[in-house]
């Protein structure tokens, strides 16, 4: 299983290229050699970054909740289909993103990869502040989860 962990800092060339961080690329292992699949997140301006072998797991969850015959269904999985893209990793771990998703997440210069587990999240540097949670924050809501859990 894959596991994500950890924040890095990378740079976007003017071709909208950037590097995959060296942990990161090793983490892929052998699935650096398929394609990623880079997702607008819907909470932030940011993208998500999938191995498209977990990926395809989540298309096929998300469409089993779905009846293709009910028309709220059909655009939800047309707005599902139309904010990801595929793409692949270049041997030294380089991937190109394409302008729209740049834009999407204002990735110019500065950016920060973060480890999320499965996924990875790309974030222009100067997002990251205002999407971090308190240390406060963060311990009141783990706290009102796992007294939930009980």
């Amino acid at each position: 299983m894959i596991g994500f962990a950890g924040t890095y800092s990378a740079t976007v060339d003017d071709k909208g290229r950037i590097v995959l961080p060296a942990p990161f690329k090793k983490g892929l292992g052998d699935l650096a050699a398929e394609s990623l699949i880079i997702e607008k997140n819907i909470h932030r301006e940011c993208l998500d970054i999938h191995p498209e072998k977990s990926w395809i797991k989540r298309v096929e969850d998300f469409k089993s909740t779905l009846d293709p015959f009910d028309e709220d269904d059909d655009a939800l999985l047309q707005y599902f289909y139309q904010n990801f893209t595929k793409v692949t990793v270049a041997p030294n771990g380089r991937i190109n993103i394409p302008t729209d998703y740049l834009n999407y997440a204002h990735l110019e210069k500065g950016v920060e990869f973060i480890g999320m587990g499965e996924s990875i999240r790309l974030m222009a540097e100067s997002k990251l502040a205002e999407s971090q949670m308190s240390k406060a924050d963060f311990l009141a809501k783990l706290k009102e989860k796992r007294q939930k859990k009980l």
